[in-house]
C-alpha cells in the first residue's frame, strides 16, 4: 500500500474522474483501487460490484451507491474474492466500466500475475466490462509473472505515472491505447 503511494494517489484521482451518474462499475481489488475507491466522487445510481471486502467496506455507507460484493472464495493475501465464474456469481451484470489493477505487466504487454486464480479473476472482470480501465504505477511495468490475467489490447483506457521510462511509453503510443500520466 505504500509503496509509490503519491503516484498511486495521483492515478486514483484521475481514474476517480471516469466515474459517473447512471452506470455500473466493476472494481478488481489492489491498493491503487482501494485508493480510486476513496477519491470517487459523489455520484448517483451507480451499481458497484467489487471483489475486494476493503473496497466494499469503503463505499457502502456512501449515497448513490448500490454496492455488491462478488462472491467467491476469499483470498487472504488481498483480502479479495476469486472469482471463476462471473456469469454465476453476477447473473450476468454488465458493467459500463471495469477498474483493473496488475500485479505486473510484463514485456509482451500482458497483465500477469503470481496465481492463476486472481489472473482468472481479472479476466473475468474485464470480460464483463464494455470499457476497461487499468490502472498502474510504473513500478509495475516490464516485470513477470506466472500467470497471464489478460493482454493490454483488452484495455482502453490506461492510467499510470509520470515516472513511466521513455522505452516503454513509447511502446504503448505504438500499441493504440489511451494512456494517460498522473
Amino acid at each position: 500500500m505504500l509503496r509509490n503511494f503519491e503516484a498511486k494517489r495521483r492515478i486514483a484521482q484521475m481514474a476517480a474522474r471516469q466515474i459517473i451518474d447512471n452506470q455500473s462499475i466493476v472494481f478488481d481489488s489492489g491498493s491503487t483501487l482501494l485508493q480510486v475507491a476513496m477519491q470517487m466522487p459523489p455520484v448517483n445510481n451507480v451499481v458497484v460490484a467489487t471483489t475486494a471486502m476493503n473496497i466494499a467496506q469503503h463505499l457502502m455507507y456512501r449515497p448513490g451507491l448500490d454496492v455488491h460484493m462478488i462472491g467467491g472464495r476469499v483470498f487472504p493475501n488481498t483480502v479479495s474474492t476469486i472469482v471463476s465464474d462471473s456469469d454465476k456469481v453476477l447473473g450476468g451484470l454488465v458493467a459500463h466500466q471495469a477498474f483493473v489493477s496488475a500485479h505486473a505487466i510484463d514485456q509482451a504487454f500482458d497483465v500477469v500475475d503470481v496465481s492463476e486464480d486472481i489472473a482468472r479473476t481479472k479476466r473475468n472482470l474485464v470480460r464483463m466490462a464494455r470499457r476497461v480501465v487499468l490502472v498502474a504505477d510504473s513500478s509495475k511495468w516490464d516485470t513477470g509473472a506466472s500467470s497471464k490475467a489478460f493482454s493490454l489490447s483488452r484495455v482502453d483506457l490506461v492510467i499510470t505515472d509520470s515516472n513511466m521510462p521513455h522505452s516503454i511509453r513509447s511502446r504503448l503510443d505504438k500499441l493504440g491505447v489511451e494512456v494517460r500520466y498522473a
